[in-house]
């Protein structure tokens, strides 16, 4: 027979859900008083997403390491499988900022070459023939 106490105890990981709950909604605040210009759009947009998603995985996680239990498996497979499917979701938006940032600096180098080239039409060569 399972033991029908929690995963770990309640006094552990409600402070834990709460430390990592207000460090995560400051990381939110945060990204959401940012300048403009300061962050591209999208990465804005893909790390607002994926920080929403952890605000919704931190206390479904805590209440099923510190409530659920065995006495009701149906309640407790479904927290934990909406968990993995959150923390799942999170790594996919994580992923995709990867993709994201690689896009980014393609753009990014693209763009320094172009003025590169540029600048080197606009310059006079460094050694002319003076016989011309």
């Amino acid at each position: 027979m399972m033991p029908a106490d929690p995963i770990a105890p309640i006094w552990l990981v409600l402070p834990l859900a709460l430390i990592a709950l207000v460090v995560q909604a400051g990381y939110l605040i945060a990204l959401k008083e940012l300048p403009k210009g300061v962050m591209p759009a999208s990465r804005k947009r893909i790390r607002t997403a994926s920080s929403w998603m952890s605000m919704f995985a931190i206390p479904l996680s805590a209440y099923g390491f510190g409530f659920a239990t065995m006495d009701d498996p149906g309640l407790f497979t479904i927290v934990w499988m909406v968990v993995i499917g959150l923390i799942t979701g999170i790594l996919m938006l994580a992923g995709l900022d990867a993709v994201n940032t690689l896009r980014l600096h393609r753009k990014a180098t693209q763009g320094l070459k172009a003025e590169f080239r540029q600048s080197l039409k606009l310059t006079k060569p460094i050694f002319e023939d003076e016989d011309e």
